[in-house]
């Protein structure tokens, strides 16, 4: 099972951008029927809806990053 957590995460780490981040994501998701599946059992697990889970998990990701910024700047 692909570990989508992961994958999101250093897709972020990779591209400048969400919205880059976010389309790599989605070809990736096109080309692989696998990968989709246990995108959307990873959903599923979280409560996201699969059309917009990774834009919620990028999010939550950015925000949590944020907080840590925040606190090590205090």
């Amino acid at each position: 099972m692909n570990d989508i957590s992961e994958i999101l995460s250093a897709l972020l780490d990779q591209n400048s951008r969400i919205s880059e981040a976010e389309d790599e994501f989605k070809m990736m998701l096109s080309e692989d029927k696998t990968l989709m599946n246990d995108y959307k059992e990873w959903c599923d697990d979280r409560g996201y809806d699969t059309k917009t889970g990774y834009q919620d998990y990028f999010d939550e990701l950015m925000e949590s990053r944020d907080y840590v910024w925040e606190n090590i700047n205090e």
